[in-house]
């Protein structure tokens, strides 16, 4: 008997708002993607890095990194914190300016939440 299995590959089909925590833009349309526990570089067109960007889900932390707001577990100390099941956390810098917008709107966010 053959048994098919729908198995998703997350290094090419993974989810932007459900699999990566956050990304950066490179030079030439190069994206680096940082899930739990992978980094994916791809190659994208001027107007995919454009949609990314403007994607309102994801928060520009510093001038070429974009951070996932759903899952974001804490700021502090000019890092961003991301959520994180194991003991090990994954985190990136934020300006001082920009952390004090993404408090603000992480606590808009819990606020209409409620």
């Amino acid at each position: 008997m053959n048994v098919a299995l729908n198995v998703r590959n997350t290094y090419e089909d993974f989810v932007l708002e459900k699999d990566i925590m956050f990304f950066r833009v490179g030079e030439h349309g190069l994206v680096s993607f940082h899930g739990k526990n992978y980094n994916i570089k791809k190659r994208m067109s001027s107007e995919e890095v454009s949609g990314l960007t403007e994607n309102p889900k994801f928060f520009k932390v510093n001038t070429d990194c974009y951070a996932n707001i759903a899952k974001i577990s804490g700021i502090q100390d000019g890092k961003v914190y991301f959520e994180m099941k194991s003991g090990e956390t994954k985190y990136t810098a934020i300006t001082k300016l920009r952390q004090f917008r993404l408090k603000e709107l992480l606590q808009m966010t819990k606020e209409q939440a409620q």
